[in-house]
C-alpha cells in the first residue's frame, strides 16, 4: 500500500506541474488597452460612417481601431492581429477586395469585420471587441 502512495505521490509531482504550464497557451495573447473614444460621424475623416457598411479607421487600443457600421449599430475591433502578435507587422486592414474582411497581411489570417473572429489562419483567436454606442445622430462611442 505504501509503494502505490509512492507512485501516486511521484505521478502528481511530475504530471501536475506540466498539467498547470500547459494553460498559459490558452490565454489570450493581446494586451488589454483602455479604450474610451467618443467620434464626430460629422468630421469628413468619419465620412463613410454615415452609411452601412462604412468602415473607418481610429487610433486607439493596442494598434488602432477599425469601426464598421452594421445598419444601425456600430462594430470596434482592435486592429492587433492575435497571430504573431510581438511582430510589429501584426496589424489587420480591411480587404480591399471583401470589405467583410479584416486581414493581417504577415500572416495571411483573415477576420470577420462584423464579428472579428477568425474566417482563415493561421490565427486561431479572433480579434479583441470594443463596447459601441450611437446616439442616433452623429455621435459613436467607444470602450472597454
Amino acid at each position: 500500500m505504501i509503494q502505490i502512495y509512492s507512485r501516486f505521490l511521484i505521478y502528481c509531482a511530475i504530471f501536475v506541474p506540466l498539467l498547470l504550464t500547459s494553460c498559459k497557451d490558452d490565454q489570450y495573447p493581446l494586451p488589454n488597452v483602455p479604450v474610451n473614444l467618443t467620434i464626430n460621424l460629422d468630421l469628413p475623416s468619419y465620412q463613410p460612417l454615415n452609411a452601412p457598411s462604412g468602415w473607418a479607421y481610429v487610433n486607439g487600443g493596442s494598434r488602432g481601431i477599425v469601426i464598421y457600421r452594421n445598419f444601425d449599430s456600430f462594430v470596434a475591433l482592435d486592429r492587433h492581429s492575435t497571430y504573431n502578435w510581438e511582430d510589429p507587422c501584426a496589424v489587420v486592414e480591411v480587404n480591399p477586395d471583401n470589405f467583410f474582411q479584416l486581414v493581417d497581411s504577415c500572416s495571411g489570417s483573415k477576420y470577420d469585420i462584423i464579428s472579428g473572429v477568425v474566417i482563415e489562419g493561421p490565427a486561431v483567436w479572433g480579434l479583441k471587441n470594443y463596447n459601441t454606442s450611437w446616439d442616433g445622430a452623429s455621435t459613436v462611442s467607444i470602450w472597454n
